[in-house]
Order: C-alpha cells, then sequence, then structure tokens
C-alpha cells in the first residue's frame, strides 16, 4: 500500500477535498472503524490493520503488546488476533472490534516510532509479552522478539528488575534466564520448555554436526554436545513419504558413524504426552551417561 493507500481518518476536510457526501463516502469506500475507511479493493497488511486500529484510538494512544512485537518484524504471531494499543491510564480499557484498550502510563522512553506510529520499544514490549501466560508460549515471543530487535538480556533484566509490582513478574523473571534468540520456531521453545521445566539440563540449539569426513551433515534443532544426542522438533508428522524417510535414514546413518543420536519429537504428542515425550530424551540422556542430580 502507498501512503494515499493506506486506512484514513475521513474527517470533514477529506470529504470536502474529494466532493464526498457522507452517504457517497460509506458507498465508495470499505469501512474498518467509525470514521476509518480504506480504499474498497485495497488489500490489508498487518501494519494497516494496526494502523487503522491507531487512527480509530486517538493520537495519545500506543502499539503494544503483540502489535507492537509485529510492527518490530518478529517472524510467528497469531493473525486474528486483536490489535493492542495502551493509551493513558485514566479511563477504562475495553475490546471493542477486534482492538484491545489497555490503560496505563508509559515513561516517554519506553516509547518510538515506526513508520509514524507510536510504538512501545522493544525491551517495553518484551516485558509485557513475557508477562503473559502461558509460560511456554511467552518464551517463544521472547525467544522470537530477542531474535528479531537484537535486545540486550542485561537492559531488560533491568527493566524488569526496576519495576517489581505489576501482573505476571514472576513469570517474565523466570523466563528471561531461558531466552535464546537462536530458537527458530514457537515449537522449538515450547519443547525447550517443557524439558528445562521437567528437570532435564537446557540444550544447546542449532547444533551443526560434521560427518567423517568433515562436511556438515546435519543441523539440529537442539540437544547436547556432551552426550551426541540431537533433538529434533517437528510441528507435524510430515516424516512419511518414502523419500522423507530415505533421507532421514541416510542423515541418521551418517550421525550415527560420528557417534550421535537423534529423537524427534512431533507436535501433536508433546501436547498429548508431555511426560512420555521427556522421558524419552530423558531415557536417551541416561544411555549416553547423563547422570540426573537426584
Amino acid at each position: 500500500m502507498t501512503a494515499r493507500q493506506r486506512p484514513f481518518t475521513a474527517d470533514a476536510a477529506f470529504c470536502s477535498s474529494r466532493g464526498l457526501s457522507p452517504s457517497a463516502l460509506g458507498r465508495d469506500y470499505r469501512r474498518l472503524h467509525r470514521g476509518i475507511y480504506v480504499e474498497p479493493h485495497s488489500s490489508m497488511s498487518e501494519f494497516d490493520r494496526i494502523y487503522a486500529a491507531w487512527l480509530r484510538a486517538g493520537p495519545d494512544a500506543v502499539v503494544a503488546g503483540m502489535s507492537a512485537a509485529i510492527l518490530h518484524g518478529v517472524q510467528y504471531f497469531d493473525r486474528d488476533a486483536d490489535v493492542e494499543l495502551i493509551r493513558p491510564a485514566t479511563g477504562q480499557g475495553r475490546r471493542r472490534n477486534e482492538v484491545r484498550i489497555i490503560r496505563t502510563c508509559l515513561e516517554p522512553a519506553d516509547v518510538q516510532t515506526i513508520r509514524g506510529i507510536p510504538v512501545t520499544t522493544p525491551i517495553r514490549t518484551a516485558y509485557d509479552i513475557g508477562r503473559r501466560p502461558p509460560e511456554w508460549r511467552a518464551l517463544g515471543r521472547l525467544d522470537d522478539l530477542v531474535r528479531t530487535t537484537g535486545i540486550d538480556l542485561v537492559e531488560l533484566w533491568a527493566y524488569i528488575r526496576d519495576r517489581p509490582r505489576r501482573r505476571g513478574i514472576w513469570q517474565i523473571r523466570e523466563l528471561i534466564k531461558h531466552i535464546d534468540p537462536a530458537s527458530e520456531s514457537p515449537g522449538e521453545s515450547w519443547l525447550r520448555h517443557v524439558m528445562i521445566t521437567r528437570g532435564l539440563p537446557r540444550p544447546q540449539t542449532q547444533i551443526v554436526v560434521q560427518g567423517v569426513t568433515g562436511v556438515v551433515i546435519a543441523r539440529l534443532d537442539f540437544g547436547y554436545r556432551r552426550y551426541k544426542l540431537g533433538i529434533e522438533f517437528d510441528g507435524v508428522d510430515f516424516h512419511t513419504a518414502e523419500h522423507q524417510r530415505a533421507a532421514d535414514g541416510t542423515r541418521d546413518e551418517q550421525l550415527g558413524q560420528v557417534g550421535w543420536r537423534v529423537v524427534r519429537v512431533v507436535g501433536a504428542r508433546l501436547a498429548a504426552e508431555p511426560g512420555a515425550v521427556i522421558e524419552g530424551i530423558a531415557e536417551a540422556l541416561r544411555q549416553r551417561g547423563w547422570e540426573p542430580d537426584h
């Protein structure tokens, strides 16, 4: 969308400049919110959806939460989620027309401008999304935001430490030590969180393994170099076609030649039987020499 095609406020000046009556405005343009319109055949990007909600809320609104994370460039988000906006603490928060208004105070340093819109900074955005349950989802969002924006975790910790009396603060205090920007999907973050919270040692992420000739044969989602145990997460069980199974078998054979073993975890099984999944990984670790602390 060009600037002229963005959602716009249909004020009197706009209508006058185009010779539009209120009825013509409603006929010739698509209404997004009260007083906010867009060209009838324009496709709406995530930015446009957020921009339209901000226009409706007014110039004192600040884009926040996952909406801010989207404007900061994160890769993973729910495309039908509410647009989140912060407005000054006076008044009531509300949700209407897929827009959620949060009432709280922001410091000037918490706000920056992206493409003409005030947005919470990466650190403030991390502080907000990291306090929301469930923990495993918050960790995936933090991994994604830190990878995208390069947040300094020392600075994030200082921000959290200096604002101790907020709902969910205990959650982000626990999660910050587990943030890993090398994690490449929410599913990987989810599995890593389950592993850590159920007593397994923290794995290393994106492990590159070379074969006997020195050529790279695999980049494993995560695992344990010390025990030569790799772990691969599949959101769905897509390794079903014959050629895929053959490729997996060839790679596993090459990994075995240099002493590695791979455990594959499918998302559906992790959701249904997390205990069994973790016990399977723990048993593989024990077979390769790991001894639990207890």
